[in-house]
């Protein structure tokens, strides 16, 4: 790790300043005063008589000691994430990737070697377990038969290697008796894309043939709930959609109490919200609708989530795009991002780093594309230079705000007016909770 100087950022909300070492996990309140003393000390400027024991308090406290910027080393993966096909069985207006009808079906052969080759990866680090997740470009269910093979293959191969395996699927949720029989069984954690209340999720999230999909997925959520099984929601915002967020919070905390987060995040245009014309929420609406939510599901213990506001978290990567994350395309295409599926995507490169090798049945890698990838994290980032969050959100999502072009071409968007706000919120939440 490399120690730099003082991370230190003066910042104010509206009971005043607030004082913010975001590597040390360091927030206090200050007066007037003392911001004068802070900013003397962090100028280098001579400090005042008076200066002294507010200077003194806080360096007492660690405020003013170096700080290690984190390191997140690239290893190996034990986790992967299979995409089993990009066909779907809803046509939400909003979908990155306009899926639709099957066109690719991920063979067997290739999800076995996915498993084999993480298995291989843990027992060489000496690990105890390996993740196996299923997701997308499609809905993962509609290859049902390839999810349970590979299901139980890898919990051979992990008894086998003494491993313990974790199972997990996103999902939209509208899944047979025998589909949710088997969830029940073989599956760790589910996460729904559901958007929230009746109304919605049928305007936005349809089926196919134009049939409304709630009941479909109500009944996928209450059986969920009512086995306490984990699971969270996955809810898309659109311009429409994000006055509704309150709503949406007290039916999910009404219908569903056992969740154990809802997951929020305004809608990206892209893929087929391009042609339905959703569009994305107005940053200053998000934010003062995100915040009621959050106080509605605070009284039922419902985590309110944003990817980019994680104050628990310090880090120079937003997620494992930059860290060799391994997922793998229905094509047997190895991407290191969820929402770069396909050759064609212009972000294909450098998102797009290996593919399936049926001539030595495994993987082959890029290493160029995987350099390249190393590079998207927030210390490339000149934008987020001065910025309080930048060790939280890290830049935050690298496909949606860098894609194919290099991090120092960031200039940010609408979601970092959205990560600033929210993160000055929990930072004074966390202070005034402590005050308690």
């Amino acid at each position: 790790m490399n120690s730099i100087k003082s991370e230190l950022f003066l910042l104010k909300d509206e009971k005043g300043p607030i004082l913010y070492a975001p590597l040390k996990k360091l927030s206090a309140r200050l007066n007037d005063s003392a911001v004068n003393s802070v900013s003397r000390r962090i100028n280098g400027e001579p400090l005042l008589p008076e200066d002294k024991p507010v200077i003194e308090l806080l360096e007492e406290h660690g405020f003013f000691k170096d700080d290690i910027i984190p390191e997140c080393a690239v290893a190996p993966p034990a986790e992967v994430t299979l995409f089993p096909s990009d066909g779907c069985n809803l046509r939400c207006r909003y979908c990155y990737a306009s899926a639709e009808k099957i066109r690719h079906k991920m063979p067997p052969e290739v999800g076995k070697a996915a498993v084999d080759y993480i298995v291989k990866n843990a027992v060489s680090a000496g690990k105890d377990s390996i993740s196996v997740g299923f997701h997308g470009n499609g809905e993962p269910f509609t290859a049902f038969g390839f999810m349970k093979e590979i299901c139980k293959y890898a919990k051979e191969k992990a008894e086998e290697n003494n491993l313990k395996v974790r199972l997990y699927s996103a999902s939209n949720g509208c899944w047979s008796d025998e589909i949710a029989d088997w969830v029940m069984a073989w599956l760790d954690n589910v996460n729904i894309s559901f958007d929230g209340t009746e109304e919605m999720q049928n305007a936005q999230r349809p089926f196919s043939d134009g049939r409304p999909s709630f009941p479909s997925i109500d009944k996928t959520l209450r059986r969920l709930n009512d086995a306490e099984k984990s699971f969270g929601i996955r809810t898309t915002l659109t311009s429409e959609s994000v006055l509704k967020l309150p709503e949406i919070a007290e039916f999910i905390a009404g219908r569903y109490p056992n969740c154990k987060q809802l997951h929020v995040e305004p809608v990206w245009e892209s893929g087929r919200s391009i042609e339905s014309k959703v569009r994305t929420p107005d940053a200053d609406v998000f934010i003062e609708k995100f915040l009621q939510a959050k106080q509605i599901l605070k009284k039922h213990n419902i985590r309110l989530i944003f990817s980019a506001v994680k104050t628990d978290n310090t880090s120079i990567y937003f997620c494992g795009v930059s860290r060799d994350s391994f997922s793998v395309t229905a094509q047997g295409l190895v991407t290191s991002c969820f929402e770069v599926c396909e050759e064609c995507d212009e972000r294909a490169f450098p998102f797009i780093y290996g593919k399936y090798d049926p001539s030595v049945g495994g993987f082959v890698f890029d290493d160029k594309k995987r350099e390249a990838l190393h590079r998207l994290n927030v210390t490339n980032i000149p934008y987020c230079k001065d910025c309080f969050c930048k060790y939280h959100c890290a830049g935050d999502c690298p496909a949606k705000l860098v894609g194919s072009k290099p991090p120092e071409e960031h200039r940010g968007s609408v979601r970092c007016k959205i990560t600033r706000a929210l993160t000055l919120e929990q930072i004074a939440q966390e202070l005034d909770d402590n005050d308690d």
